[in-house]
């Protein structure tokens, strides 16, 4: 159970109903940021605590008192010094919460976005941010994700499989990250309807413009020109853009292990996906950079390499894991 920050518990003893969401890039900042302009609060977003944020001012009345903005490239809804006056029945609880650590049972929006679009965002702002990455691709979807025994692939698929396997356990909804792309409007107003808020078509447009990706880029844009853009978040925002980024060998090293997952939430299979793609020449150094990242040390006399093939044990158990959740 994720605790409400001190100053919000007073009006809101428990969140209302939780946002899920895998940890890679998936547009859902975009739902939250809509939230907050319609008066619905978002406490502690994805577990940060924000309770200095805050100052209460009256009952479910709120001022936001963060000087530095530090959700600025996120949230831009949250604005020094302004007030919001809060919806009494309603608050948010965005996580990137596994089904299995899952305890609640209010209503669950389960946020996705295409997972092959996911990866290489991710690598896309690793590229950008870290001048120190040097992975490929494919050499990237392999690696180590953060702390996990699994790759950024594997926790990908394992985590979307889990919540197919354990969704149909709550009263819930599925929302792509390619509905709010095609149509916001009406993305928005399903999960309007889901949650039970009436907002009418005035409130729904401001809350629509003010959340659109175009305010986010051009927030990093104005930082970059000052010289202040430490990271930066936001590129494109297109729907589906591995069809015109993915080459065969791409979509090889995702593979078909998603073809379940991509039935489930309606996006195209590896094989039709792979064959819509455009081909290109494979470089050695991109191999090399494959086989560093699976066998980073060739000694096999080494204490370093015994590290390594102690992880990779793991790693070979997790993936059992994840081939048995598949069956």
């Amino acid at each position: 159970m994720v605790p409400m920050p001190t100053a919000c518990a007073i009006d809101y003893p428990d969140f209302t109903f939780d946002v899920i969401s895998p940890e890679l890039p998936c547009g859902v900042a975009w739902l939250a940021n809509c939230f907050l302009e319609l008066n619905i609060p978002v406490w502690k977003p994805w577990d940060i605590e924000t309770k200095n944020e805050w100052q209460r001012l009256a009952p479910f009345h709120y001022q936001y008192t963060a000087r530095q903005l530090p959700w600025k490239q996120t949230l831009p809804a949250l604005q020094y010094l302004h007030e919001y006056q809060f919806n009494p029945k309603h608050a948010a609880c965005f996580r990137h919460q596994w089904p299995l650590a899952y305890e609640n049972k209010r209503q669950l929006i389960l946020f996705v976005r295409d997972p092959r679009d996911a990866l290489y965002s991710h690598w896309r702002r690793a590229k950008h941010n870290d001048p120190a990455f040097n992975l490929t691709f494919e050499a990237f979807v392999h690696s180590r994700y953060f702390h996990y025994p699994v790759s950024f692939r594997e926790y990908q698929l394992l985590f979307l499989q889990l919540w197919k396997n354990y969704l149909s356990n709550y009263d819930h909804l599925v929302i792509r990250f390619e509905d709010y792309k095609a149509d916001a409007k009406q993305t928005l107003k399903k999960v309007l309807d889901f949650i039970s808020v009436e907002a009418g078509e005035d409130q729904i447009n401001r809350a629509l413009a003010h959340s659109d990706f175009s305010v986010l880029k051009n927030i990093e844009d104005r930082l970059e020109k000052r010289g202040l853009l430490e990271r930066r978040f936001n590129y494109t925002g297109t729907a589906f853009e591995y069809q015109q980024r993915y080459t065969p060998m791409m979509h090889d090293c995702i593979g078909s292990d998603f073809d379940p997952i991509y039935q489930w939430l309606g996006y195209t299979n590896y094989a039709d996906a792979r064959e819509q793609s455009s081909p290109t020449q494979v470089s050695d150094k991109r191999i090399s950079d494959l086989i560093s990242a699976i066998d980073p040390e060739k000694d096999q006399n080494s204490m370093e390499q015994q590290k390594q093939d102690r992880f990779f044990q793991q790693l070979d158990s997790c993936r059992h894991y994840i081939r048995g959740s598949l069956d």
